[in-house]
């Protein structure tokens, strides 16, 4: 602990945070946050038989307790303000990813109706209107919707991740507006000049493939990219190319210390040189935007060269702890972002895991010990990462060491060259040979990643990790690193244990899944989508199959995945079966359990069942019904059928996907 004195209050700060995501923050929570204190206290006592770690421990618990719950804080609106047409001023924050139909921004509601207030939305404004930039302000009508929580099983919860932006209410714009206001501000420059830099590239004869990348290497917009070219580099386990991360700062970073080598022959030249590179760095952390992962690579590097500079022996992990420290501080929900578990997990993996390498190979020539280091480089930082990635993304790539061989040497010359083309670009010149040698690179390096993702046998993906597992991986890497730095019997036997409760619990789970029978609703707008669930095997009934492979892509696979399907087909809903269930036209019978579904004016007196669907705004007497059929509808209705049904009814727009548990006795719902 003397050599990383922030690891203590790092680990209270996490704790905290962690806590704050999972217990809110009330009296009665804060007693049981109190507990789990003492417990941690307790822990940490006989761990480490150290009084002083007690308080350090305690007071950024505390900290990072009251911090995050106070970032995350929100003023919600009043109730008669959502879900119908008001005039709003709003104020835009930041850019998102756009979408087919839409550019996506983060923005600020300033007045409802000539009323102030101070509310984060998401934009969706239509690609047909003028783009827009940080600090404009708009007058538009429009409804305000609160942010869907997801509808299906498993989906990826985009509430929760804008929530962790402060984003907590939707707004789908119109062409009718009126700009009040322009930005001036920093952001506003920075990304109008993001947007004009990509546009004049293009102009002058860059491809857009070109174009992209220079935006994304160099200036953090990946808004336009290709998704198709995105793939292909996630697919090689490369991805980290296109957007601006540690690598990119380090690269800009050597590249700075390059120009500014002539400082060294001044007096205290060194210094200045390294104090001139962090100021250049962080006037190209304030031209991306303040972006997340430049933010954390320029913190990174600032502390680890400012302790170089007062003569601090370097201690990457101190680093590290220093660096996590700074940005929890500066935004607690870091620690949830995807980016920053990934940046910090593989530059830790690279430093721990280079001794074991140093142990097993020692290269005698300089080029031996470069291609060593890289290719441990590369292993440390894509193994530190598995777990995350098998986790995050359900996959991982067995062409990283091919895709990063070429890549990364290609990087640093697509970064020099593409700071070429923006300095070019300033100074008004044009070269139409760089040009067409820069676009020739750009699509080699595009063709050399698409012909490597094609190789289907090395890409692993499919796999269900839950966050145990990961847990449990980690663990296993990082006593993988202390035996092979210096073997011990406890050590094994400490991993072998390790990998004996990873294998158990697995076998568990597997077990668990291939027991489960469901028979769920599922929601998609104006669709009709029936799953059967009997152990590993799924069967789906939709009433529209015209758009198979996006149902299968974006409602079905997350369900598919976590649950440990096997096998899945997809069939058309009026289609008769018998398999392990009974299935007509217009019902199922599993087990004991029968869901009827209308789609067509049927006497309601002749229906039975225990579950009814409606569907496509049929008209029913619901009171004909037995008092104990429950009453669903799908997506494929209005929002407001049946409103003014007085019997409880579950609508998958409003609660989500209808899962029904199939008991041994009797059917149970999670109504």
């Amino acid at each position: 602990m003397k050599n990383q004195p922030f690891i203590v209050p790092l680990a209270g700060l996490m704790l905290g945070i962690l806590f704050a995501e999972f217990i809110p923050n009330t009296i009665a929570n804060g007693l049981k946050l109190l507990g789990v204190i003492l417990l941690f206290v307790l822990i940490i006592y006989f761990a480490f038989k150290r009084y002083d770690f007690f308080w350090v421990l305690i007071i950024f618990m505390v900290f990072g307790w009251v911090h995050s719950n106070y970032y995350n804080s929100y003023q919600t609106l009043p109730t008669e303000n959502l879900n119908k047409n008001l005039p709003l001023k709003i104020e835009i924050e930041e850019s998102y990813k756009s979408s087919e139909k839409f550019r996506k921004y983060k923005a600020k509601i300033v007045q409802i109706d000539k009323v102030p207030t101070s509310s984060y939305v998401l934009l969706y404004w239509r690609k047909e209107n003028a783009e827009l930039y940080p600090q404009d302000e708009v007058w538009l009508h429009a409804k305000i919707i609160p942010t869907q929580k997801p509808k299906n099983p498993h989906q990826f919860d985009y509430a929760k991740w804008l929530g962790r932006q402060k984003i907590h209410y939707t707004l789908f714009s119109d062409t009718i507006y009126q700009k009040t206001q322009s930005g001036s501000s920093i952001a506003f420059k920075t990304s109008h000049f993001k947007r004009e830099t990509h546009r004049k590239l293009m102009k002058i004869g860059y491809t857009k493939s070109s174009a992209d990348l220079i935006g994304a290497m160099l200036l953090g917009d990946r808004t336009e990219m290709d998704p198709q070219t995105e793939e292909n580099y996630r697919k090689t386990g490369v991805v980290h190319i296109l957007s601006i991360s540690g690598l990119h700062v380090i690269m800009v970073y050597s590249i700075f210390m390059m120009i500014l080598y002539p400082l060294i022959f001044l007096k205290n030249g060194k210094i200045l040189r390294i104090l001139f590179s962090l100021m250049l760095i962080w006037s190209f952390v304030v031209c991306v935007g303040f972006q997340p992962a430049v933010l954390r690579s320029a913190v990174m590097i600032s502390v680890f060269y400012i302790g170089h500079t007062f003569k601090r022996k370097p201690n990457i992990y101190h680093t590290l702890a220093v660096s996590a420290f700074i940005l929890l501080c500066i935004n607690p929900n870091f620690l949830f972002d995807v980016g920053f578990q990934l940046s910090f997990s593989a530059v830790f993996f690279i430093v721990y895991l280079h001794p074991v390498y140093q142990k097993l190979f020692r290269p005698k020539s300089k080029l031996s010990k470069i291609t060593i280091a890289f290719l441990g480089t590369s292993i440390s930082a894509q193994i530190g990462t598995m777990p995350f990635t098998l986790f995050y993304f359900h996959q991982t790539s067995g062409l990283f060491l091919a895709g990063n061989v070429v890549m990364i040497i290609a990087s640093y010359f697509m970064m020099a060259g593409g700071m070429l083309a923006l300095i070019l670009l300033e100074l008004g010149l044009n070269f139409p040979i760089w040009v067409d040698l820069f676009n020739r690179i750009i699509e080699g390096c595009n063709v050399y990643i698409q012909w490597l993702s094609s190789f289907d046998l090395l890409i692993f993906d499919n796999i269900s990790f839950t966050i145990f597992e990961s847990i449990l991986v980690l663990i296993i890497l990082i006593l993988i690193g202390i035996i092979g730095k210096k073997p011990d019997f406890k050590w094994i036997m400490s991993l072998f244990a390790v990998m004996f409760i990873f294998q158990l619990q697995n076998l568990i789970r597997q077990q668990k899944l291939s027991r489960k029978k469901e028979i769920i609703v599922f929601h998609q707008t104006r669709n009709s989508v029936i799953g059967i669930r009997n152990g590993l095997k799924l069967d789906i009934y939709a009433h529209d199959l015209s758009d198979s492979a996006k149902l299968k892509q974006y409602l079905l696979k997350p369900y598919v995945l976590n649950e440990g399907i096997k096998r899945l087909q997809i069939k058309e809903l009026s289609e008769v079966s018998k398999e392990n269930y009974h299935k007509s036209k217009h019902s199922v019978y599993f087990d004991n359990l029968h869901l009827v579904w209308l789609s067509e004016n049927i006497p309601t007196k002749s229906i039975s069942g225990d579950y009814l669907l409606i569907q496509n705004n049929i008209e029913i007497d619901l009171k004909n019904l037995h008092p104990e059929t429950k009453i669903i509808l799908d997506g494929s209705n209005y929002p407001n059928h049946l409103n003014d049904s007085e019997i409880p009814i579950w609508k998958t727009r409003e609660k989500g996907a209808l899962v029904i548990a199939i008991a041994p006795d009797s059917p149970k719902a999670y109504f």
